[in-house]
């Protein structure tokens, strides 16, 4: 008798002890979730790195490395939201975040300034996840980091693309945003462009009449016909003249173009 009282004496602690457990990290998780809610980040990171620091609390260890990354995302600690994300992808394969955790790896690789593999990256979630809710974010991202590389033609179709497969995706007016700024990229490229051609026509247009002018004021002395040296003035005059148009017109070509910018 005083066996079968000692086995449910150790039943009953063991069902106390483990309730104590839970109680204490659904606390724990709560206030953490209480934190981030009221823009207290840093105090709800503390507390999710406190629970993944505790071994009683196994069991909640997912949930809070889950919100773990999303805080260090938000305070901008991308470093450390990469490692996390990494711990959560080699451990939790089946956990029901682990595809929206799949999706934040990729962007932190374009938050963390490696825009060549979240490309790669968020390719492999939209092929992996088609029917992701996250896959126009992905898109968005994956625009973003072409933008970065300068690959201006592909960020336009990703962002075009997304806007026509997601119209009402979170990322609309942000993709929006991204084409009407590549729209002026390329503007700003012409006039770049065009800048610079005509400082380098003017220069040589410049160039060759000041060259002739020279030669003229050094040949002055040898003129002994007056109706010589006028004509060879009035050339001068009528190429300076030349050059001058050439000149305003390319003035006005760049403030055309800025001002329809």
């Amino acid at each position: 008798m005083n066996r079968i009282t000692s086995l449910i004496f150790l039943f009953f602690l063991s069902v106390t002890v483990l309730s104590a457990q839970e109680t204490a990290g659904d606390i724990a998780l709560n206030q953490g979730l209480d934190d981030m809610r009221n823009g207290r980040i840093d105090s709800a990171a503390s507390i999710f790195r406190d629970i993944i620091g505790d071994s009683s609390l196994k069991s909640y260890f997912p949930e809070a490395l889950y919100w773990l990354i999303k805080s260090d995302i938000a305070l901008e600690n991308y470093n450390e939201a990469s490692r996390a994300a990494d711990g959560f992808l080699s451990n939790y394969q089946k956990h029901p975040y682990f595809e929206e955790i799949t999706y934040h790896r990729g962007r932190l690789l374009f938050l963390e300034k490696n825009p060549d593999s979240a490309i790669v990256a968020l390719g492999d979630f939209v092929e992996l996840y088609p029917d992701s809710d996250f896959r126009s974010s992905a898109f968005y991202w994956i625009g973003e980091s072409l933008m970065a590389l300068g690959r201006l033609e592909e960020a336009d179709a990703v962002f075009s693309e997304l806007l026509s497969q997601y119209p009402s995706s979170i990322k609309r007016e942000a993709a929006r945003y991204r084409r009407s700024e590549i729209s002026l990229l390329y503007r700003e490229r012409e006039l770049l462009d065009l800048l610079k051609w005509s400082h380098e026509e003017y220069l040589r247009d410049s160039e060759d009449f000041y060259r002739r002018e020279a030669e003229y004021k050094g040949q002055i002395a040898s003129f002994r016909s007056s109706q010589s040296d006028n004509n060879h003035s009035k050339r001068l005059l009528m190429e300076k003249a030349q050059l001058l148009d050439i000149k305003s017109f390319y003035i006005n070509e760049l403030m055309r173009l800025y001002n329809d910018q």
